[in-house]
């Protein structure tokens, strides 16, 4: 099974007041779930960092934002096959360097418009 990272921005751009900062990082894990479950619909794995640490830091976690850019860069380099690049993934810092280094180390990246827009990913993945 080939393993697509999904990259795209969680907190860029975020509003700094609640509830509205929560509401924004909410539709930002919500739009990376929409394409985790298109790929898996389409029977291809996927990593989703929105979805793997989700609200941790409502949970007691107090790790400092670069050890989760650190974290996801190291799932990308160990586990994944292809990167999947959201929608305004490049206003990310962690996107940015993430599709960087899928390009350095020549590992395709996809960048669907929308979740049901993986038709490229999934001829791909059948490869």
């Amino acid at each position: 099974m080939k393993i697509v990272f999904i990259a795209g921005t969680l907190t860029s751009g975020a509003p700094t007041e609640q509830p509205m900062r929560g509401e924004y990082i909410a539709g930002n894990v919500l739009k990376a779930e929409a394409y985790q479950i298109a790929l898996a619909n389409a029977g291809i794995g996927s990593f989703c960092a929105h979805t793997h640490t989700l609200n941790h830091h409502k949970k007691g976690s107090r790790a400092p934002e670069e050890y989760y850019y650190k974290l996801d860069m190291e799932f990308l380099k160990r586990a994944a096959d292809a990167v999947l690049a959201m929608p305004d993934w490049d206003k990310s810092k962690g996107a940015k360097d993430e599709v960087a280094w899928a390009v350095q180390n020549k590992l395709p990246v996809f960048y669907p418009k929308f979740p049901e827009d993986i038709d490229d990913i999934v001829n791909w993945a059948r490869q």
